[in-house]
């Protein structure tokens, strides 16, 4: 088998493992992991990244890499026109650097570790518009030639629909505000992870918190900063969850967290950070800091509940305790 068939017979394999990934449920976040690893061992690359434009089409951002370190997937941004990737998404045109030492292209970004001589990079098109860019790297001068970016192109077309079609239903099912869940995906997500408790047999607990005097903050302020108020808190209390917890907007001020594989006195620890966490910030608007404190309401799964309502119903209780008990504080009902 000559080199030209063996790495066709590769990027046919490449591209069925895609296809079993975009058919199983893991997200686009999986997918985009996937996509990296796979080009990344395809192309003998040392990282491959997938950065898509953000909501205002002016920064890339990463949202998945194999490769590289946490810190170096963290601070991977660019904006149009910046560094390769950032000229790519601009001009809609695929790029090959051989050696970055003098190609006034390449940009580092802080925290850079991975040694980068030779790059290529092509756009994510989706019907003419670019909304996005993949790129691989090596740490060795020419590594890359114009079949490897064909390579990425066809990789890229495999994918652009399927990350479209991520994001059009995340928006479906998102706050527009704090871009926490809606209750809509509330309504389908906890059966799921009740039902999975149980063939499990995993522990599974519910928070339900909300704002303290949040009417006296709006009436004091005004709308825009209590807005500001609901999506910055939110920032904060997913800084403090796993990536299998799921945060929803419940209504107004009041937000519900599931959290599997987590037993009631997890859950309740996890409330009393994020009680102290939240009573020792400030949120800066207009020159005043504004200050404000939590009550949360914590229940775990029991072997009674049939249903998510019992479940639901049991948080919002222990949320109504911690408020009649002087607020700022967790209760587990």
């Amino acid at each position: 088998m000559t080199d030209k068939e063996s790495r066709e017979r590769r990027i046919l394999s490449v591209l069925f493992a895609l296809s079993k990934v975009t058919n199983s449920e893991i997200g686009v976040e999986g997918l985009l992991r996937a996509v990296a690893c796979e080009v990344k061992d395809l192309m003998g690359a040392n990282s491959c990244s997938v950065m898509l434009l953000d909501d205002a089409r002016s920064c890339l951002k990463n949202k998945a890499a194999a490769g590289l370190t946490p810190l170096e997937e963290e601070r991977i941004t660019f904006v149009m026109g910046e560094g390769v990737a950032g000229i790519v998404a601009a001009t809609g045109r695929p790029a090959i650097i051989d050696d970055a030492t003098f190609d006034p292209r390449f940009a580092t970004k802080p925290g850079q570790v991975l040694t980068i001589m030779s790059l290529a990079c092509t756009p994510l098109v989706l019907r003419g518009e670019v909304i996005g860019v993949i790129t691989v790297t090596h740490p060795e001068k020419s590594a890359f030639n114009n079949d490897d970016v064909q390579l990425l192109t066809v990789l890229g077309n495999a994918i652009v629909l399927d990350i479209e079609n991520a994001r059009l239903y995340r928006l479906a099912v998102t706050d527009a505000l704090t871009r926490a869940f809606n209750r809509q995906y509330l309504y389908k997500k906890l059966p799921d992870e009740i039902e999975r408790a149980r063939r499990y047999n995993d522990s599974l607990s519910l928070m339900i918190y909300d704002i303290d005097n949040f009417k006296a903050l709006n009436d004091s302020n005004g709308h825009p900063a209590g807005d500001y108020v609901l999506s910055r808190l939110t920032t904060l209390v997913r800084e403090n969850l796993r990536e299998t917890d799921t945060l929803v907007r419940w209504g107004g001020d009041e937000f519900l967290v599931v959290l599997p594989r987590c037993d009631s006195q997890m859950a309740l620890n996890l409330a009393e950070r994020l009680v102290r966490r939240i009573a020792g910030c400030e949120f800066p608007w207009g020159g005043t800091p504004l200050s404000l404190t939590l009550s949360i309401g914590v229940t775990a799964l029991a072997s009674t509940d049939g249903a998510e309502d019992p479940l639901i119903a049991r948080a919002d209780q222990a949320l109504y305790a911690a408020k009649s008990a002087g607020r700022n504080r967790a209760t587990l009902g």
